[in-house]
């Protein structure tokens, strides 16, 4: 048999370079279509003195932002924009409820002159939202530590400032800064300290002073903080939060909710292996489908997610040798030392692909995923490529010159039936063949056959010599 292993090479550099330009692509239409600043409140401020109370007293508006997880640059976008829309508006307090172990490749200098610029008091509330507690950490335990109302619930805990940043950028003097501001009396000196290295509970918070108001949720808040005097950039501001106040519930944009998500460290490893795994699949099959579509979805919010978090590079480039090692096991058909070899590199770099911190995947995801992997591309490919290879004994040398149907649009590769087979096809010259139209097959090119229209009545089927023919001259059985 004659060797292609050249055109077999230059189709799967054409499909890797295609879906490139396709990931660019979509990545662009996402951030096209989804402003990156943060969306309107849910709730707009309702008019408690009716629509005919022009001239009456503004009414009491309070924006809430809920937000947790990870202190990422989506999220210190929304906070920057919340504190300029609350500052240009009419709004009387902004509470910021958070819950998170720190942040990462943030700006937490920026956040900080964000807070202490507004000219509307900003308050951090440390309180549980869907878990039974909260604790903020890192970056989210220096935003509640710069914010001119502190609050942390019964069950809530602040700390340990440091690191600031997950991903060790040198944001300690922010920590530094914020900390030597506190001023608790004698009694919280140490408390204050205490908040570099340790977490510390709400209430040994609120016993050393450092707390304004005890509180577990934002109604509690503005109960206590009603007739309160609050520095703020512009000076003290008295807050008015009586009984015809409205809250205003804040919202990130869609596509900050999403690039917040692609912050999480298991989320991020997911849509990587499999946007990766499902163009890797596409290397198998004619044409580029739904499959390859959906890799080149995940694949852009996974790349965003690797330059945010903190990131082990050698364990990434293991996963990576995994991935690719299983792909050339799979065309090979090797299922020995390269499978071995495989599945190690997979393994290991899915282990430490965040490092060894409080980021690392779990094992037991790094170990399911592995095993999915290797059933995957060992099992479940082999099967389908030897469905995809037609009848044991048959060569494809074997049927050039032979007949058959269409059996999935040739564009210009797809599925052909020959002698009851299907085998994988691919036009001789570019163009597009319609779903059981007859074909001819002139050439073999690796895996794959190379075949024409065949059009009967004109000379070898050729449809260039002239003739009308018809589709029914062709059955699926070679003549």
């Amino acid at each position: 048999m004659t060797s292609h292993a050249g055109p077999v090479r230059a189709t799967l550099l054409r499909r890797v370079r295609a879906a490139l330009v396709l990931a660019i692509a979509v990545a662009a239409l996402v951030v096209s279509a989804f402003p990156g600043s943060a969306a309107p409140p849910l709730a707009a401020a309702d008019d408690a003195e009716g629509a005919d109370g022009a001239g009456d007293d503004p009414v009491a508006t309070v924006d809430i932002l809920p937000v947790s997880g990870l202190l990422d640059p989506p999220v210190a976008g929304t906070i920057i924009d919340l504190l300029e829309d609350a500052s240009a508006g009419t709004s009387e307090l902004v509470i910021i409820q958070v819950d998170g172990p720190g942040g990462v490749s943030v700006d937490m200098a920026g956040l900080v002159a964000a807070i202490e610029e507004a000219t509307v008091p900003v308050a951090v509330l440390v309180a549980p939202d869907s878990m039974p507690t909260a604790t903020a950490a890192g970056a989210w335990g220096v935003l509640w530590a710069a914010a001119d109302i502190r609050i942390v619930s019964q069950l809530g805990a602040v700390g340990p400032l440091l690191p600031v940043d997950l991903t060790d950028q040198d944001d300690d003097g922010v920590a530094e800064d914020v900390l030597a501001a506190m001023d608790p009396g004698s009694d919280g000196g140490a408390t204050v300290q205490r908040l570099r290295d340790e977490t510390v509970p709400g209430l040994e918070l609120e016993q050393a002073g450092l707390v304004d108001v005890l509180a577990d949720n934002y109604l509690e808040v503005m109960d206590e903080l009603d007739g309160r005097e609050v520095m703020t950039a512009d000076g003290p501001v008295v807050l008015d939060l009586g009984a015809d106040r409205t809250s205003r519930l804040y919202s990130m944009s869609l596509l900050a909710r999403m690039l917040h998500a692609a912050a999480t460290p298991t989320f991020i490893y997911l849509l990587l292996v499999l946007g990766l795994g499902m163009l890797a699949f596409e290397l198998f099959q004619p044409g580029f489908g739904v499959a390859g579509f959906a890799g080149l979805l995940m694949l852009p919010f996974a790349v965003f997610g690797l330059t945010v978090l903190p990131v082990t590079w050698w364990a990434l480039g293991l996963l990576l040798l995994g991935m690719g090692l299983f792909v050339v096991d799979t065309a090979i058909a090797g299922f020995g030392g390269v499978t071995a070899a495989a599945t190690a590199a997979f393994g290991v770099g899915s282990w430490f692909v965040f490092g060894t911190g409080s980021l690392r995947n779990p094992t037991w995801v790094a170990a399911a995923t592995t095993l999915v992997a290797v059933g995957f591309w060992v099992i479940v490919m082999t099967t389908i490529l030897r469905a995809q290879a037609g009848p044991e004994g048959v060569e494809l040398d074997d049927l050039v010159g032979k007949l058959g149907i269409v059996r999935s649009l040739l564009n210009p590769e797809g599925h052909v039936y020959i002698d009851d087979a299907l085998w994988r096809a691919r036009l001789e010259e570019d163009g597009r063949l319609r779903v059981s139209a007859p074909i001819r097959v002139v050439g073999v090119d690796g895996a794959v056959l190379v075949v024409r229209p065949y059009v009967a009545g004109t000379p070898d089927g050729d449809p260039g010599q002239g003739g009308t023919g018809s589709a029914d001259a062709v059955t699926g059985a070679g003549t």
